[in-house]
């Protein structure tokens, strides 16, 4: 078993690819348009079409605001938490896959394989996240 470092009683935070976070914003925003390109609208717009631009423009901005400075992994002392709470006592193995990490976790009594896409990180922040959990999660299943 590894001994607790000083590095593992540090909370590691990591947030979503700022440039993810535009790209889908963007492909939120612009949505509409495709009802142009595939001729369900025709041309000139009109008040109708105005509204729902305005409308997609408002749901693409709260996506980017709700996502901008909220964390998507935190990792402590405790645990992990993406989406839910994966005590550290309950995570045996972290083995890196293709943009995710597979945790072998011990829930409800029973090893479970839970995947945790990694999809919004950046490279260089899946990477760490990779590196970070693979070394610092690496004990034997229970028998």
């Amino acid at each position: 078993m590894n001994e607790p470092s000083a590095a593992d009683s540090e909370q590691q935070v990591f947030f979503s690819s700022k440039p993810r976070l535009v790209h889908m914003a963007i492909n939120i925003a612009v949505a509409p348009f495709l009802l142009y390109l595939l001729g369900a609208w025709t041309w000139p717009p009109v008040l109708q079409h105005y509204i729902v631009f305005t409308i997609t423009f408002l749901m693409a901005v709260h996506y980017a605001r709700q996502r901008w400075q909220l964390p998507r992994l935190v990792l402590d002392a405790n645990g992990l938490t993406c989406g839910r709470f994966y005590p550290a006592d309950n995570i045996y193995r972290a083995e890196p896959s293709l943009r995710s990490v597979t945790l072998t976790v011990l829930a409800d009594g029973r090893v479970k394989n839970k995947i945790i896409s990694l999809g919004w990180a950046s490279r260089e922040d899946c990477q760490a996240i990779q590196q970070l959990l693979a070394s610092r999660f690496q004990r034997e299943l229970p028998e």
